[in-house]
């Protein structure tokens, strides 16, 4: 989950500088010593031996686990560290003034809009620098720069640090917000016995009103492997209840949201393979990274978000995917 800095005024400042409101300069001292290094990459200290870091490539230093949703990487220190204090990002509003550090310098700003699901990017006006740290006026810590005006809200890095294993739940449905309602908008054609369907209206989830796509979300993203998320929906104005198995998501943030991570493979925003996994349909096939899709039944592919549409109306039929690779096109045929 991504919140995006969108910067009204900027200031920067080194030891030597002065700053005017709103008044950041205690934060700024107070979580200075909560930088650590770990080879060449700056992280943050979450615990008294634990920190965390983004990264987009492997850290030459050995690290104790990584998510690949997030590109974040979880690291023991030796020595005893000086932890930030983490602080939900529930609390934060939009407009309210927060702050991005690291050791040399301080933007600060206004929050100008918040991030709905693991891939959410908007990129702002903004100069941060990957792993510095977000905080508020009462200097706890909101989240993680990862660059260009984004943070990792805190919720996500308490559930990395506190899960065994790297697992974010999927009920087989995405989501989208018009007005102040919320409609299921696309459907993972590999997902079994699924009993919502796109257009129905969102009204509450395990008996909640729904307020946000972030709420939305999180609550499938964060719920138990093999438990179920309860909704109330309205269909063509009648209301339902149905319950969804919440099973492990295989794509977003980082990784690309196609439905087809199932099947083994992960794409880029524009389309191309990025990589295969052994042992799957797409290594079987003879697919490889580098790999451009271009249609599905002869119809051309216009983005992710057009992609998944278009797989959640073929489920259960046979469809072509027409790939090129070095302008040798080819077709590899496919069961939803």
């Amino acid at each position: 989950m991504r919140l995006v800095l969108g910067f009204i005024l900027f200031f920067q400042i080194t030891f030597a500088a002065e700053f005017t409101y709103p008044d950041f300069k205690q934060c700024y001292a107070r979580n200075q010593d909560s930088f650590v290094y770990f080879g060449s990459l700056r992280a943050v200290a979450v615990g008294k031996n634990l920190a965390i870091a983004y990264s987009k490539t492997k850290p030459t230093h050995p690290y104790i686990k990584h998510d690949p949703f997030l590109n974040l990487y979880l690291f023991s220190s030796k020595k005893e560290l000086k932890p930030v204090r983490l602080k939900s990002t529930s609390y934060l509003k939009v407009g309210e003034w927060i702050a991005g550090m690291d050791e040399q310098s301080l933007f600060a700003g206004n929050l100008a809009k918040e991030g709905d699901v693991l891939n959410t990017m908007y990129l702002q006006n903004a100069s941060l620098e990957p792993n510095s740290i977000i905080a508020c006026l009462c200097c706890d810590v909101y989240g993680l720069g990862i660059g260009k005006g984004e943070f990792i809200g805190s919720e996500y890095i308490k559930r990395f640090i506190s899960e065994k294993e790297i697992f974010y739940g999927d009920i087989g449905a995405r989501f989208e917000q018009k007005a102040n309602k919320f409609y299921v908008s696309e459907l993972d054609p590999f997902y079994e016995n699924q009993k919502l369907l796109v257009g129905d209206e969102i009204v509450k989830v395990d008996g909640k009103k729904v307020s946000s796509l972030k709420s939305l979300n999180q609550k499938i993203l964060f719920a138990k492997p093999n438990s179920y998320v309860n909704f109330e929906v309205l269909r063509t104005n009648k209301a339902l209840k149905i319950s969804s198995l919440v099973l492990n998501r295989n794509g977003g943030g980082a990784l690309e949201d196609t439905f087809l991570e199932k099947k083994g493979l992960f794409f880029t925003q524009d389309l191309k393979l990025k990589m295969v996994k052994e042992d799957t349909f797409a290594f079987t096939n003879g697919l490889k990274a580098g790999d451009q899709l271009l249609q599905i039944n002869q119809m051309d592919i216009k983005s992710i978000s057009h992609l998944r549409q278009l797989l959640g109306k073929f489920k259960g039929e046979s469809i072509n995917l027409l790939f090129d690779r070095d302008d040798f096109q080819f077709f590899v045929n496919l069961t939803l």
